[in-house]
C-alpha cells in the first residue's frame, strides 16, 4: 500500500494523516498507516488534485503551440490531475471518428487523466459521440470554432445533450452585439465584445436549454454570472481574475470573451467571494509568441494557463483573501461533480488524485516553470507557489517540478449512467 503523510484536507479542514492507496484508489485514512512507498510531507497541505474541465491542447492539428503530452505535463506541474479537452482542434472533434482519433492520441500521451468534448454541429452528431465527456456550444465565433448557427440548431443539440444525461459547455458571447471594425488594444476589444453580449447570449442558452444540463465557461462578469439560469453552473479564469484592460499586455492578453476594466475584475472577484461561481478553469488556449506578436487586431485570442491556477490563487489562499475550503470546492470538489467523476475529494473509495503544497514557498511564475511548449506566461513574474508533488491515481507524476512518470493517463468515466 502507498502511503502519503501530510496535512490532509479532509471534510474542509486540514488535519495530519496517512493516505493509504490501492490499484489507484484510497483505501485508508488514519492518523497513522504502514506502507511502501511512503512520502511524507510533514506540515505540508495535502490536497485533491486539480480538475480543469477547460483546455484546449491544440492537438491534432496545431501541435508547434501545444499536445496532449506537453499539455498534460504542464498540467502536472500546476497540481492539475484531470483536463478536459476541447474541441476546436485541426479536424474538430465535431463527429464521433474525430472524436475517437483524438482519443486514440491522448490515450497514448497523456500524463493525467483527461476528459473529450465533443463539438456537434447537429443533434444527430451530439447522439453519435459515445465516447465525448461532455459537449462544446460556441454561441460565438472563436479561435477556430465556428458558432451554432441558430437557435432550431441549438435547441435540438441540447435536447441530445439532455438524453445523453451529459452536459453542455457553452461560449456565451451574442455576435449581434459586437461593435464592428477591427479592435487596436485590450479596451478596444472589451468594446468590440461588450458584457452585454455575455449576458445576451446566457439568456439564450437560458430560453433554448430545456432538460439539458448546462455549464456557462468563462464568466467575466458578475452580470454574466448573475445571469445563468437555475441549477446552470459557470466557470471563471485566473487570467479574467487577474488581468484587466489596464495590465499593458497587448495581445499577450488577448482572450475571447475579453478580459474586462478593473472595476468588472474587482466586481467578478467578490462574486466568486460570495458563491456566486461555481468553478475554477483555466481555457489553457496557448498560442505561439511570434503569433501574438501580430498586430493587435491580427493575433489569435487566447493565452497558456493550465500550469496556474494553483499556484497564482494558493497565494490568495495564503494571504486570507480566498477561503482555502472555497478555493478546493471551485478547483476540485465541483469540477468532479460536474463531471460525475469519481475524483475532487480525499475519501475512501475516491480516486487517489493530490497534490501537495506548501503555500509559504513562493517563487516567481516563468513559462518554464509551466514547462510550457509556446514558449511564454502573461503571468511571467508574479509570485506564484507551485506544488512539490502531483499524485495521479496515486503515482507520483511530478515532483519539485520535474515529471517523474510518463503516460500515465487515462480517459475519465462517470459515476452515474
Amino acid at each position: 500500500m502507498l502511503v502519503v503523510e501530510g496535512r490532509v484536507y479532509l471534510q474542509g479542514r486540514l488535519e495530519p494523516a496517512a493516505v493509504g492507496v490501492e490499484d489507484g484508489k484510497i483505501v485508508a485514512i488514519r492518523k497513522e498507516l504502514r506502507g511502501e512507498p511512503l512520502y511524507r510531507f510533514s506540515d505540508a497541505l495535502v490536497l485533491p488534485g486539480g480538475i480543469d474541465v477547460h483546455v484546449h491542447l491544440r492537438e491534432p492539428g496545431m501541435t508547434h503551440k501545444d499536445d496532449f503530452a506537453s499539455g498534460t505535463e504542464s498540467a502536472a506541474m500546476g497540481g492539475v490531475t484531470t483536463v478536459v479537452d476541447m474541441p476546436n482542434t485541426k479536424p474538430p472533434a465535431s463527429t464521433r471518428e474525430a472524436l475517437q482519433e483524438k482519443l486514440r492520441i491522448a490515450a497514448r500521451s497523456a500524463n493525467v487523466d483527461f476528459g473529450l468534448y465533443g463539438g456537434p454541429a447537429t443533434a444527430a452528431a451530439a447522439e453519435s459521440m459515445r465516447e465525448a465527456t461532455a459537449f462544446k456550444a460556441y454561441l460565438a465565433e472563436s479561435t477556430n470554432a465556428p458558432p451554432v448557427p441558430d437557435d432550431a440548431t441549438l435547441a435540438a443539440i441540447l435536447l441530445a445533450v439532455g438524453r445523453s444525461g451529459r452536459y453542455l459547455s457553452a461560449h456565451c458571447e451574442d455576435p449581434r452585439l459586437f461593435r464592428p471594425g477591427p479592435a487596436k488594444g485590450l479596451e478596444g476589444h472589451h468594446l468590440a465584445r461588450p458584457p452585454e453580449s455575455e449576458r445576451s447570449a446566457i439568456e439564450r442558452l437560458a430560453r433554448l436549454r430545456g432538460d439539458a444540463r448546462v455549464h456557462v465557461a468563462h464568466v467575466t462578469t458578475a452580470d454574466a454570472a448573475r445571469a445563468r439560469p437555475p441549477g446552470a453552473t459557470a466557470e471563471v479564469t485566473p487570467h479574467h481574475l487577474l488581468l484587466d484592460t489596464g495590465s499593458g499586455l497587448g495581445a499577450k492578453a488577448k482572450v475571447n470573451p475579453p478580459v474586462r476594466p478593473p472595476g468588472e475584475r474587482e466586481a467578478l472577484w467578490r462574486t466568486l467571494l460570495d458563491g456566486g461561481i461555481d468553478l475554477l478553469a483555466s481555457d489553457h488556449a496557448p498560442h505561439t509568441l511570434e503569433e501574438k506578436s501580430e498586430r493587435f487586431e491580427d493575433a489569435p485570442a487566447g493565452v497558456p494557463g493550465v500550469a496556474t491556477t494553483l499556484p497564482l490563487l494558493i497565494r490568495y489562499v495564503r494571504r486570507q483573501v480566498l477561503p482555502l475550503e472555497r478555493f478546493v470546492a471551485m478547483f476540485s470538489g465541483n469540477p468532479a461533480a460536474l463531471l460525475r467523476a469519481n475524483k475532487g475529494e480525499i475519501a475512501v473509495g475516491r480516486d487517489a488524485d493530490l497534490v501537495v503544497v506548501d503555500p509559504r514557498r513562493i517563487e516567481p511564475v516563468t513559462a518554464r516553470r509551466c514547462r510550457y511548449k509556446c514558449g511564454w506566461t502573461p503571468f511571467e513574474g508574479m509570485e506564484g507557489t507551485f506544488p512539490l508533488a502531483t499524485f495521479v491515481r496515486g503515482e507520483l507524476v511530478a515532483q519539485e517540478g520535474e515529471l517523474v512518470a510518463e503516460r500515465v493517463g487515462r480517459m475519465i468515466t462517470s459515476t452515474e449512467g
